[in-house]
């Protein structure tokens, strides 16, 4: 699965004919899964964008965003694992940020769990910096998350470091 290159990866929303690949990607990616009931409800809020990746038709990734007036909130990001660390879960970040901003935002802010190193240091390329901790904020651990966040993503500089993020990770998303 992507050999080496995210030229045959296909970026698109998420529809409800998505939902059943999305949930199994879900529990494998996360240790306290979203249920259906949720997506349903993120799918049908107006301040809410959802996309999923596919190759070759198959799902190997998804994210999505909430957009409150001028801050973006990234709600979920999971790529199937044999394709981490080859730039899908960058493309589909930018996308994400890209989106956000064409709805008006200006900053996005996320949680991560302050164990997951791979996902942090996305986030910081992304020029995420670390504003707070949530103690316990995750059930199933009792782990912290690390709040995060990034201002400026409707400015010319930060849209064309996107724009180049995406050139190099590959075309015909």
């Amino acid at each position: 699965m992507l050999p080496g290159s995210l030229r045959d990866i296909r970026i698109e929303p998420m529809g409800l004919g998505d939902l059943e690949e999305v949930l199994r990607l879900e529990r494998e990616a996360f240790k306290s899964p979203w249920t259906r009931g949720m997506f349903l409800a993120e799918l049908e809020a107006p301040e809410g964008r959802y996309l999923v990746a596919r190759k070759e038709g198959e799902l190997v990734g998804y994210g999505g965003i909430r957009v409150f007036l001028d801050e973006a909130h990234l709600m979920t990001l999971a790529v199937r694992e044999e394709t981490r660390r080859r730039g899908l879960g960058t493309l589909l970040l930018a996308r994400l940020v890209r989106e956000a901003a064409r709805m008006g935002a200006r900053f996005m802010t996320l949680e991560v769990r302050r164990s997951n190193l791979p996902a942090i240091s996305l986030y910081r390329k992304f020029g995420f910096r670390v504003t707070g901790v949530r103690r316990g904020y995750y059930g199933d651990s009792g782990e912290d998350a690390l709040v995060m966040e990034v201002e400026g993503i409707d400015e010319e500089g930060y849209v064309s470091m996107l724009e180049r993020m995406e050139r190099s990770r590959g075309k015909g998303c």
